[in-house]
């Protein structure tokens, strides 16, 4: 895993080009034309990280916006502005050596994927266990434990300037459930847990 912790504002559509841009164009699956697909999960402290349908280019814009995909309904009190979070995310990835070493053995790439998928879902269950919400009036929040949150991750084969390159986005939506509705994640919580969730990407 590389890059730390990025917080990210701005609008769903923006952030599927976002997804779009960080990859070139030989790769097979990408979001901005709609072929793409978000694989999606849910987890919660007290219960496992569980994958759910996978989400197309509309889908993953509505997931983005803080909206249900199935229902479209918005999930808890929406912040409209520029500077309303939409998700953060880390990348998972590894030495270039073994993405180049991925292009020439299939059973490598195999390999190498199947232990990101690992380390994604290894990193959605313990922010499933640990990622918290803040609940209160203002000046008078408190931090509370999470019931659910969703993540996606979006794969890449690329860097944007073609070379081969296998990471994964692993985006982790800034809509939780607790205490009996949606709420924000608490991403000062997020961030300050960056050292673990490295150790969980390179264990």
């Amino acid at each position: 895993m590389h890059g730390g912790v990025k917080v990210y504002r701005g609008t769903a559509a923006a952030a599927r080009n976002y997804v779009e841009a960080d990859r070139s164009r030989a790769d097979d699956y990408y979001l901005a034309e709609g072929t793409g697909v978000a694989r999606r999960y849910a987890a919660g402290p007290d219960r496992p990280v569980v994958e759910l349908p996978s989400l197309t280019g509309d889908g993953y814009e509505a997931w983005v916006a803080g909206l249900d995909p199935e229902s479209g309904g918005p999930r808890g009190r929406l912040r409209t502005d520029a500077g309303a979070v939409r998700f953060v995310e880390v990348v998972v990835n590894g030495p270039k050596s073994w993405s180049l070493a991925a292009e020439l053995h299939p059973d490598v790439a195999a390999g190498y994927e199947a232990a990101q998928d690992r380390a994604a879902g290894q990193i959605i269950g313990w922010l499933a266990e640990h990622a918290t919400t803040r609940v209160g009036p203002r000046g008078g929040q408190i931090a509370m434990p999470v019931e659910r949150l969703e993540a996606v991750t979006v794969r890449h084969y690329t860097s944007r300037a073609g070379d081969p390159h296998r990471h994964l986005h692993l985006q982790v939506n800034a809509r939780v459930f607790a205490a009996g509705k949606w709420r924000g994640l608490d991403t000062v919580a997020f961030r300050d847990s960056i050292a673990a969730l490295n150790g969980i990407a390179l264990g």
